[in-house]
């Protein structure tokens, strides 16, 4: 099963815009279409962006539906519990442990729609996609699979 880490900014998009592809992707996760990987540090940033003055003006998200989205994703999740951050990003250090997640729980690709962390590629064997490349792949394993069977 493909091993994936979600970006901060990816989780965000998909509690405020359910129908988006960063939506579909969780969806997907909840269907166990692939196994997700987290960590405390991810789904702290996660809630402090959640409620970014921005972001509660325009999108109005409630402390309980943050943190029923939040139960969710732990409910669905392996925590991987990060042992080591290198400095790959030093302009936007969260990054730096979106990436250690993504090493250090053996992660085949990490969704993200960072441009810093897009413009990597790829670090450590993780292969750094946008969620609508990440959706391509999907279905092209899900095609592969109903082909097969």
């Amino acid at each position: 099963m493909l091993q994936v880490t979600l970006d901060t900014n990816v989780l965000v998009s998909a509690m405020i815009m359910k129908q988006g592809k960063p939506g579909q992707i969780i969806a997907r996760a909840h269907e166990k279409k692939f196994s997700l990987l987290l960590s405390e540090e991810i789904l702290r940033e996660t809630r402090v962006a959640l409620h970014y003055k921005h972001i509660q003006k325009r999108f109005h998200p409630t402390d309980q539906s943050i943190e029923d989205f939040l139960l969710k994703l732990r409910m669905v999740c392996t925590l991987v519990t990060i042992q080591h951050v290198e400095d790959i990003v030093p302009s936007d250090p969260p990054d730096n442990i979106v990436l250690a997640c993504a090493v250090e729980g053996g992660a085949h690709y990490l969704v993200s729609g960072n441009k810093h962390l897009l413009d990597l590629e790829q670090h450590r064997g993780v292969k750094i996609v946008t969620p609508a490349q990440f959706l391509e792949i999907l279905n092209q394993k899900s095609k592969i699979i109903n082909e097969v069977t």
